[in-house]
């Protein structure tokens, strides 16, 4: 018999009018229309009762002020990390930020200069594309190599670009949004291997590392040796458990001089601290939420299995990567026939907002992201609109 859940991941959630991004910003038709959107990843499952209880109690002390990772919450990430990624982080020095996106802002300025060129490898988070331009820096495409349904890194481009004298760094995502891999640890040892060779410096972002599907084996890079002292690991709450709006993230540097740099850029912006109620939160997510996490984890992959099947079934035109990690699906709609734009009016005229191939970069063009962390019917009822969607397209050829 199937083991009963002891958390509640059916019970849909009405997130409207709570200043949500994901709802109360999402495109016309969607906007008011009762219907989730499955874009931004960020969860629809209410957040463990364990972080909810810290939270309140948090709440009821009744003084919100400046807050500091102190020694009980290092404890907390310390203890997690060493228990779910056999990473032992004590010796690393530990940066609160406000979020891992803000961290890539910052370790760009920190670790690089204007025009200096920054590699990353797409289709990837649009996020880091940004840090890159928005700091004046050189966008460098080592772009995934899409092949018989799976992704690979293209190892003899990688070489070539790290090479140029005027690249300083790699943004890696690992695992990768939107791809799904989970990277094997000899890829991220060649990776490692080239860049350490070529003085790039290896940005990490594993914010989602705790979401790994059963049959998979996240390797956090910091773990493989030699690589201490070249990089700089991104890791949060936020995916995990469904606390995205805290704004908290901890970024973990070795090398001494690397956290310096880093340090300095945190203090001159001032970020130098952690919101009140993410202290609470974080502590009692990685101290007593694991039990949610396992649960949710059952969820996410039988929401993957249902996808799978009935894409298999009803729209075999249709194709979803093999998902390894994270949360999201990756969609291959190019069978359609369909440019992008004309892509994305198909979705939203049967009422599906979904993120974009195209806005990855390289390689999206022709592919959908889905958020798959949600209740099961209401994924199912976004999949009979994509029925119908492909139903009227077909139609009209």
């Amino acid at each position: 018999m199937p083991t009963k859940n002891m958390y509640d991941f059916t019970t849909p959630i009405d997130r409207a009018h709570t200043g949500s991004i994901k709802v109360d910003m999402a495109p016309e038709p969607i906007k008011g229309s009762g219907l989730v959107p499955l874009t931004i990843a960020d969860q629809e499952f209410a957040v463990a009762p364990e972080i909810r209880a810290a939270i309140k109690k948090a709440a009821d002390h009744g003084i919100y002020g400046y807050t500091y990772a102190d020694e009980e919450y290092r404890s907390a990430v310390d203890a997690w990390m060493l228990r779910r990624h056999s990473w032992n982080t004590a010796n690393w020095t530990m940066f609160p930020t406000p979020g891992v996106v803000a961290a890539l802002g910052l370790a760009v300025r920190a670790f690089t200069d204007i025009d200096d060129g920054i590699i990353i490898q797409p289709p990837v988070y649009p996020p880091f594309a940004s840090a890159i331009k928005n700091n004046n820096r050189q966008l460098i495409e080592n772009p995934l190599i899409y092949k018989n349904g799976r992704y690979e890194m293209d190892f003899d481009d990688l070489e070539k670009k790290a090479s140029r004298k005027d690249v300083k760094m790699i943004i890696l995502c690992s695992p990768h949004n939107p791809v799904g891999r989970v990277w094997m640890y000899e890829e991220l040892q060649r990776l490692g291997d080239i860049c350490k060779r070529n003085d790039v410096f290896i940005l990490c972002d594993e914010i989602h590392n705790d979401l790994i599907l059963p049959g998979n084996r996240h390797t956090v890079f910091a773990n493989i040796p030699g690589m201490e002292d070249n990089c700089m690991i991104c890791t949060a709450v936020s995916k995990t458990f469904s606390l995205a709006g805290l704004c908290c993230s901890n970024i973990f540097v070795k090398n001494s001089e690397a956290a310096q740099r880093f340090k300095a850029t945190i203090r001159r912006e001032s970020l130098d601290h952690i919101p009140y109620f993410s202290r609470a939160a974080t502590i009692a997510a990685y101290n007593e939420a694991e039990g949610w996490l396992d649960e949710l984890l059952n969820v996410v992959q039988g929401n993957f299995e249902l996808l799978y099947d009935y894409l298999d079934r009803e729209l075999p035109m249709l194709h979803a990567i093999r998902t390894e990690g994270t949360y999201l699906a990756w969609l291959d709609m190019r069978g359609l026939g369909l440019n992008d734009d004309e892509l994305e009016a198909l979705m939203l005229k049967n009422y599906l907002a979904l993120d974009e191939g195209f806005i990855f970069g390289s390689g999206g063009s022709g592919f959908e992201r889905w958020n798959l962390a949600l209740p099961r019917q209401l994924l199912e009822a976004a999949l009979h609109r994509l029925k119908n969607a492909v139903d009227t397209a077909e139609k009209k050829c």
